[in-house]
């Protein structure tokens, strides 16, 4: 308070050239001022490329770069283990008019068990998974799997790549029901769509070292598109797909 009477003092004592000339100052100062952070803004914020390695053991000289199918598969020794441990499940009574404020209400739990052990279709879900062509390939040492889904071949039609990233918690399979509109559009674009799953999710290989994150997944998935054959193409992600996407555009801006 005391600063602002001092410099309403002086101000005041001030001719009117030497008023208009201090406020042409400190306008022109406030106009560069936000200029900068405009075109600090406008600067693409670039990150390196980096390496790792996440496989087990000790990295060998070379890696086999390979595309290989892969199809979801169960059996029923599988789904008769997880009936077993699901008939085995143990509850805690639910505090009383609690609803879901202290946790998962125990109450509604034993439904939701009910129903994965007695209604659920599990091999009709797995044909429901291979609805589309699965691949997988190995890159820093992980079994990185992903869906790859082509649009029909059409005459003069504009076909643009487009990578898909999921999150948490999230699969490549929360993609399913948008594939159709991105892929079987009748006018305008369509999209060529690939979604992997993040290292450690779905049927991507869990990173066997410490440090994994974001970074690591954004460089594993554009040795993904280049594999592909794919230098330039669109991303999309959320939560951690975001921000592995984000990573993706700022390794390779251009």
């Amino acid at each position: 308070m005391q600063r602002l009477q001092v410099f309403k003092g002086t101000f005041c004592s001030l001719d009117a050239v030497q008023r208009q000339l201090l406020i042409g100052s400190a306008v022109a100062a406030g106009g560069i001022l936000v200029a900068y952070i405009v075109h600090r803004r406008r600067q693409v914020q670039s990150i390196p490329l980096g390496e790792g390695w996440w496989g087990a053991g000790e990295k060998p000289l070379s890696e086999d770069d390979k595309i290989y199918p892969f199809k979801v598969q169960t059996s029923d020794k599988e789904i008769e283990d997880l009936h077993e441990r699901i008939e085995r499940t143990r509850y805690t009574d639910p505090l009383e008019d609690s609803c879901f404020q202290y946790g998962f209400n125990s109450t509604y739990l034993k439904k939701v068990v009910s129903y994965w052990r007695h209604e659920f279709d599990w091999k009709k879900q797995v044909a429901v998974l291979n609805k589309y062509q699965h691949f997988k390939t190995k890159i820093e040492g992980l079994d990185v799997h992903f869906i790859h889904v082509r649009p029909p071949h059409r005459e003069n039609q504009k076909v643009l790549p487009l990578m898909l990233v999921h999150g948490w918690p999230g699969s490549f399979y929360e993609f399913y029901k948008i594939l159709p509109l991105l892929t079987e559009n009748q006018d305008g674009v369509l999209f060529e769509v690939i979604c992997p799953s993040i290292p450690g999710y779905g049927f991507s290989e869990a990173p066997h070292k410490q440090g994994f994150d974001s970074l690591a997944a954004a460089r594993i998935f554009l040795t993904l598109m280049e594999r592909l054959g794919f230098s330039e193409f669109y991303l999309q992600g959320g939560d951690w797909g975001s921000l592995i996407t984000t990573n993706m555009a700022q390794m390779k801006p251009q």
